[in-house]
């Protein structure tokens, strides 16, 4: 308040001209893709594929969300993961208005293009790397990316070190310095500022993951990219792939060599996010045990990666907790903070805390089970059987004690 910071408000001539120049050309080459992608040159398709893209990235933060609705029961929990009256952190002097929801246009366009160029034109590595881009945007871009924030802050530091007073001691910073602070600040809360998964990301997210385990490598790894963009984006959206790769990994017969490997490629994961040692019981009950068994990972690139995912649990894993506790100084810091419960919400808490533990621990004490009756019933190779024997180690604690078959 003291600085007086004003921020440029787009008038309404501003926000008209925006909106008529977005329609002016996005339009022609969403035409011109839909009509005649297939009689275009590769040069042709790309030159089109970027222009849509890059208005899309100028748009997108006038461009609300799409409207769709939200995928429920991710996770167990009381509270909702997102909250309805959600801060606006983007202003104009009129709401933009376009002929219709440009996300959802791209969406639908953008999902039907990638299908024809991933089945006739998988030579045209540039155009499908393109549209992949344009795909996942439309459900994790609200007008900045994170690398570029990231930039910025880099950029501050080393600023604010060239105005230090190191003879005095004291840091004194020039007035456009803070401002530059203030601007990172509101750009970190928009790609912070999480939502939702909806019905429509969940549709996103599986057409990313079918290309991801593609039978084009090109196509696999470029899927990947993205598809980690969005995961790391939405709680606990990993939970909408599980059941898929589940059901990859323990496929009886032959399987497909490359969605094996493009579904270990998504377990191996990158820096961000990797799906076998998150903190849910029923998600390793039904991941490890998947893992140790599957018969598909014959080939050296496959064990490969089995072997890398094996040596990133060992780094990362921390056992969850089985049996969840709230001592008295965390519920006396709830109470001051929101308010105190009554008897009745109490009795639902300890319920539904006592519900969770129990499952937790049948959850535990089943997939010690299914591990264990693996590793001395199954004629597991000896690969097999040292996966089975590490995943075990991992899971002894002291908490509640193994089943007795163990």
């Amino acid at each position: 308040d003291k600085l007086q910071v004003k921020f440029h408000v787009p008038n309404e001539d501003e926000v008209d001209f925006a909106c008529e120049f977005v329609e002016t050309f996005i339009y022609p080459e969403l035409e011109l893709l839909n009509e005649k992608c297939s009689k275009m040159s590769n040069d042709e398709r790309l030159r089109s594929l970027t222009i849509i893209r890059f208005i899309a990235i100028g748009c997108f933060r006038m461009v609300p969300r799409i409207d769709s609705k939200e995928v429920l029961n991710l996770v167990p929990s009381v509270v909702p993961i997102d909250t309805k009256k959600r801060p606006r952190y983007t202003l104009y002097a009129k709401e933009p208005k376009f002929k219709e929801n440009l996300r959802m246009r791209l969406v639908t366009d953008i999902g039907k293009l990638l299908d024809v160029l991933v089945e006739n034109h998988s030579d045209d590595a540039s155009s499908i790397k393109t549209a992949l881009k344009i795909y996942s945007i439309t459900s994790v871009y609200f007008g900045v990316f994170e690398n570029f924030v990231e930039k910025l802050c880099k950029d501050l530091e080393s600023i604010k070190y060239s105005f230090k007073d190191k003879l005095s001691g004291k840091r004194k910073h020039p007035r456009f310095v803070i401002i530059k602070r203030i601007a990172i600040q509101l750009e970190l809360f928009s790609i912070s500022n999480y939502q939702s998964l909806t019905e429509i990301d969940k549709q996103v997210i599986f057409k990313l993951f079918e290309l991801s385990i593609h039978r084009y490598g090109e196509v696999r790894r470029n899927a990947q990219v993205y598809l980690f963009h969005i995961l790391r984006r939405y709680l606990f959206s990993y939970q909408v792939i599980i059941d898929r790769i589940l059901e990859l990994l323990d496929k009886p017969g032959e399987a497909d060599h490359d969605q094996i490997k493009g579904c270990l490629y998504i377990l191996l994961g990158n820096d961000s996010i990797f799906i076998p040692t998150k903190h849910s019981w029923t998600l390793l009950e039904k991941l490890w045990p998947s893992l140790a068994r599957t018969m598909h990972a014959t080939k050296i690139s496959t064990q490969n990666l089995l072997d890398r995912i094996m040596e990133k649990i060992g780094k990362q894993f921390d056992t969850p907790a089985i049996i969840e506790d709230t001592n008295d100084v965390a519920m006396k810091a709830a109470i001051d903070l929101w308010r105190p419960l009554d008897a009745n919400e109490l009795q639902s808490r300890d319920q539904m805390r006592d519900e969770r533990n129990q499952a937790n621990i049948r959850s535990y004490n089943n997939l010690m089970e299914i591990l264990n009756s693996l590793f001395y019933g199954d004629p597991l190779t000896w690969r097999q059987q040292e996966m089975t024997m590490a995943f075990i180690w991992l899971l002894l604690q002291k908490r509640i004690p193994i089943p007795s078959s163990c």
